[in-house]
């Protein structure tokens, strides 16, 4: 790549370099004179270029000489020059980038190190986490600012209940499967059943400035928490293989059993449907179980800028899913989810031409609800 940058700044340099040549003949009015002088000569013998050229005049004086030969065997003379020096250059810079991305490593090793120990002794205010350390029981302070950061977003808590306002999205691809019941608007739109869209309304993201979503994710978990569930831990692996025929056990989502309901309007009447009928599992050709999603509460990585904790659920706005997905706040817990070949219901699914947005109640409970 470096090779093929040099050419084309060489050759670019060489014709802009041509361009201005004909352009000083022309305002020193030489252009005649060596137009004449071309066309005294019979035979124009186009002198070999030596490898290396080198001026017998001061560059000065070279550059106001007529010979038009000279002044393109001094501009190739100095662009190889260039050339050897651009080369080297880019060498320097790329060796110097290395080492400097090296110690950036290190440092920034020893200060994640130093932040965790910081916040594990719990004597520095200040280097805490801003999530709420996993599987511990929330204090009332926790509680009450849980439920506030949630309202803000739109977001009701009560105790084994949480509800959020969403939107039924139009845009899936119907070439695929679903693979997540509900998402931060717009991701995975292509794929997906509703979008978690808070306190803000589709219009305002026809121009910009558009609202600023994040956090939403964050807030909702804090939600689920302050509503009393129990997060667990997604689907996963149980240990590496031993061997070469060693496979390792599938272990299925966990935490408290999440039900999950869609309240809705349709031709002036209030409806309640279940989420779960909304998907069908090809295996069994039925929607899902009522009791098959668990809430794992998303996994936990570093935040590229401040090196806080930052919910995957966060980063990629997966909130919901019906595959196995561990940065999705909510999965699946049913082996089937892993053929990732589960349909829409389409004959389930709200009647609505997509003219306008279609709001709808998202309802979380630890107990079923009466349809």
């Amino acid at each position: 790549m470096n090779g093929k940058l040099t050419l084309s700044f060489t050759v670019a340099t060489f014709v802009a370099a041509i361009g201005m040549l004909f352009f000083l003949s022309e305002v020193r009015n030489r252009l005649k004179v060596v137009e004449r002088e071309l066309d005294t000569r019979a035979v124009v013998e186009t002198p070999a270029r030596p490898k290396q050229p080198a001026p017998s005049a001061d560059e000065s004086d070279l550059l106001k000489s007529q010979d038009v030969h000279k002044k393109l065997n001094w501009i190739m003379q100095k662009l190889e020059e260039l050339d050897t020096r651009v080369y080297e250059g880019v060498v320097d810079l790329e060796s110097t980038m290395f080492q400097l991305k090296r110690q950036t490593d290190r440092v920034h090793v020893v200060t994640k190190r130093i932040l965790e120990g910081l916040r594990k002794s719990g004597d520095f205010e200040g280097f805490e986490s801003s999530l709420p350390e996993p599987k511990k029981p929330l204090t009332i302070e926790q509680r009450k600012e849980f439920k506030a950061e949630a309202a803000r977003w739109g977001i009701k808590v009560e105790e084994g209940k949480v509800t959020a306002r969403g939107l039924l999205n139009g845009a899936q691809d119907k070439a695929y499967p679903i693979e997540y019941f509900m998402t931060r608007f717009p991701d995975a739109g292509h794929e997906t059943l509703v979008h978690l869209i808070g306190t803000a309304k589709i219009e305002e993201f026809a121009e910009p400035p558009f609202p600023n979503l994040a956090g939403l994710c964050t807030a909702f978990y804090k939600a689920m928490l302050a509503a009393g569930f129990e997060q667990g831990e997604g689907s996963h692996f149980e240990r590496p293989p031993e061997g070469p025929d060693d496979v390792p056990p599938w272990i299925l989502a966990s935490g408290d059993t999440v039900y999950v309901y869609v309240r809705y309007e349709e031709e002036g009447e209030t409806k309640l449907a279940r989420a779960t009928d909304w998907v069908i599992d090809p295996a069994t050709k039925s929607v899902l179980p009522e009791d098959c999603f668990k809430f794992t509460g998303s996994l936990r990585v570093e935040h590229r800028e401040t090196g806080d904790e930052l919910l995957l659920a966060e980063a990629r706005g997966f909130l919901m899913s019906v595959y196995p997905d561990r940065a999705a706040m909510i999965e699946v817990a049913l082996d089937s989810a892993r053929a990732n070949n589960y349909l829409y219901n389409w004959s389930r699914l709200p009647k609505h031409d997509g003219s306008k947005p279609f709001y709808v109640d998202l309802i979380f409970t630890k107990t079923p609800l009466e349809k």
